[in-house]
């Protein structure tokens, strides 16, 4: 008999990873799975006991493929307390089943903290291929974040000197940069304008309109969670989202302005987002996924406004995936390699 128990929480019930890691991602926290659900797709949340005591954590995803098909996925989860082999192969058998359950044809899962043994997890899932780490859906396997342990002059010390530079010329060239608390649905309309222009700018895919209607629909609901907006002459040229869980601020979306980029007000609302951070007792800012080597083309530039102001790269788990049909999970994977 299984020393293990996996039980499928319902809608009222607590969802609380950062039991097991105070450094847990928000994408594992209840609020995510509501605002996926929000936007019609299929979110479910399990917890796993041993002898009455959480060892485990885990929400999964729904995600449609092409002819009918779809997989699971696990954003930077589950949540493990150890990986130990009983735990895995008790996880794997339950993964399994699961996707049976949900005919999908495969789950993803993005363990954390990341495993030390990768061997040892490898004996159980299969590790997918790194030409299928880039896509819509999944989360980036480096982010870049910034301890918020000093005080703020040394945070703009730890700085690149051109960031420095911006942040002191958008304040003598009347940018001028505030944070929202509240209200957030009446920004809705600018911010979405705003993600238009920049992903035709920079050459990058959106989310459906109504994805991002969901989070703004949803976003009061978090404590905390705020908007950076950057003005000029009273117009609107940047907007942050940044989403607060676990004492780290999380740097999730932001829209620009193709006007007044030569007055850095991009480098002014995200100033003002790391300090409202400060201010609110968050520990980390968490800029976001960066680019490393081939795996994320395009992100260079992005990257590199991130890094400039300051921090350290954090690593994540590789992918390991559950296969429930190997057929279709080979043409998913060569339909990858085609899109690269």
């Amino acid at each position: 008999m299984s020393n293990y128990l996996f039980r499928e929480l319902n809608e009222n019930e607590d969802f609380d990873p950062a039991i097991l890691d105070p450094s847990v991602y928000f994408t594992q926290a209840k609020f995510y799975g509501d605002w996926q659900k929000d936007f019609g797709r299929e979110a479910k949340r399990y917890v796993i006991y041993e002898g009455g005591t959480h060892v485990g954590y885990f929400q999964l995803v729904k995600y449609p493929l092409l002819l009918g098909k779809s997989y699971l996925y696990s954003p930077y989860g589950p949540v493990l307390a150890n990986f130990s082999k009983g735990l895995l192969a008790e996880l794997k058998s339950k993964i399994m089943k699961i996707a049976k359950k949900e005919n999908a044809v495969f789950v993803r899962l993005d363990f954390s903290p990341p495993p030390d043994d990768k061997t040892l997890v490898e004996s159980f899932f299969k590790k997918a291929k790194k030409v299928t780490y880039h896509a819509a859906h999944f989360q980036p396997r480096t982010d870049w974040v910034l301890p918020l342990d000093k005080n703020e002059e040394a945070l703009l010390a730890g700085m690149h000197k051109a960031t420095r530079y911006s942040i002191r010329f958008a304040d003598k060239n009347g940018i001028a940069s505030e944070i929202i608390t509240h209200d957030f649905e009446k920004y809705f309309d600018t911010f979405y304008n705003l993600m238009v222009e920049t992903s035709i700018r920079d050459g990058f895919s959106l989310h459906p309109k109504k994805y991002y209607e969901s989070i703004f629909k949803n976003i009061s609901k978090i404590p905390n969670s705020y908007l950076a907006a950057a003005k000029y002459q009273e117009e609107v040229l940047v907007i942050n989202l940044i989403i607060v869980y676990n004492k780290s601020a999380n740097y999730i979306f932001s829209g620009s302005a193709n006007k007044y980029r030569n007055l850095s007000p991009s480098y002014s609302a995200l100033w003002a987002a790391i300090r409202h951070a400060k201010k609110i007792g968050c520990e980390n800012f968490n800029l976001g996924g960066i680019s490393l080597g081939e795996t994320y083309k395009g992100w260079e530039n992005l990257s590199k406004f991130k890094q400039r102001f300051g921090g350290r790269q954090i690593n994540h788990s590789d992918f390991y995936d559950v296969v429930n049909m190997p057929f279709w999970y080979q043409l998913y994977n060569l339909r990858r390699v085609m899109k690269v």
